[in-house]
């Protein structure tokens, strides 16, 4: 019986050693690459000093062309928006750029409404993207004091690399091995960070018009503008077209608001909260012509 009981010992050991060296190597390879955006800024992007990032969600990353802005504006820009995610994503998304040496003059940050008065400070869907620097103690912290439920499996991955990976084998482990092959690809981005939808108009539900007011009470908004203060960053808020929605924000001298909330044409709009790629082209335009003017 104690034989029995010392080989299941091992074999268990044995399996899990196995296991995490193979979990470690994938999370080694996906961070030597280009796949998603963190790692994009990190290995991708050999800048280090830009004019302005463009930072946010879904919203953020679809509606402002940073080629375009740049053509229009002779500037250099960056995307680091990273789809499904929130204000708390966002916030370790600007430390993480900001750790690697890279620099902005100023901050485009894309909000969203109900967003910006969510008292809430949560984990996003995609937030398992930064576990390939897990080791980092800026990613551990963020992974350590927002996941309050359960198995801490992001935070725990800094010592047992096979939680993360198991839970998001569809998203980390079978990807790694497309990142070994062709560590340079991206995932549904180009070479400035920027992604659009196409040309369809099925996806829109019908609604009536409504107006939404929002207030700047959201804990992670209220540490981007402090940390864009402490770097000397001019940070300008710019809330994105909402299907027949007027966003109404409160008068503020601390930072400049481009509400494009209600500008665009209703063709132009991929779903209610997203243009479609005429219509990113349709809204870069418009941020040029206000960003001349806050000049």
């Amino acid at each position: 019986m104690k034989k029995f009981l010392t080989k299941i010992v091992f074999y268990t050991f044995f399996i899990l050693l196995i296991g995490n060296v193979t979990a470690y190597l994938s999370l080694y390879v996906l961070g030597k690459s280009q796949l998603y955006k963190n790692q994009f800024v990190k290995n991708g992007v050999a800048a280090t000093q830009f004019d302005y990032v463009v930072l946010g969600s879904s919203t953020g990353l679809t509606t402002l062309d940073t080629k375009l802005i740049d053509e229009k504006m002779h500037t250099s820009g960056l995307n680091i928006s990273m789809d499904d995610t929130s204000l708390s994503s966002h916030y370790l998304m600007l430390q993480y750029f900001l750790s690697l040496g890279k620099k902005t003059n100023q901050l485009v940050l894309c909000v969203t409404p109900g967003d910006l008065q969510n008292p809430k400070v949560e984990l996003n869907n995609n937030d398992y993207r930064f576990l390939t620097e897990v080791q980092d103690s800026l990613v551990y912290n963020y992974y350590n004091r927002l996941e309050d439920k359960g198995l801490k499996v992001l935070t725990y991955s800094k010592f047992f690399p096979i939680l993360g990976i198991s839970y998001y084998n569809n998203e980390l482990f079978y990807p790694s091995f497309y990142a070994f092959l062709k560590p340079n690809k991206r995932n549904r981005f180009d070479d400035k960070g920027n992604y659009t939808y196409p040309q369809i108009t099925n996806n829109i539900s019908k609604v009536g018009f409504a107006t939404s007011k929002t207030n700047y009470v959201n804990p992670s908004f209220l540490k981007i503008k402090k940390l864009c203060q402490q770097k000397g960053i001019e940070l300008i808020v710019y809330q994105s077209p909402i299907y027949r929605t007027k966003v109404v924000f409160p008068t503020t001298n601390e930072f400049k608001i481009i509400n494009h909330s209600e500008i665009l044409p209703e063709d132009l709009f991929y779903d209610n909260i997203h243009v479609n790629s005429k219509g990113r082209t349709f809204c870069t335009l418009a941020f040029c012509e206000e960003m001349k003017l806050l000049k």
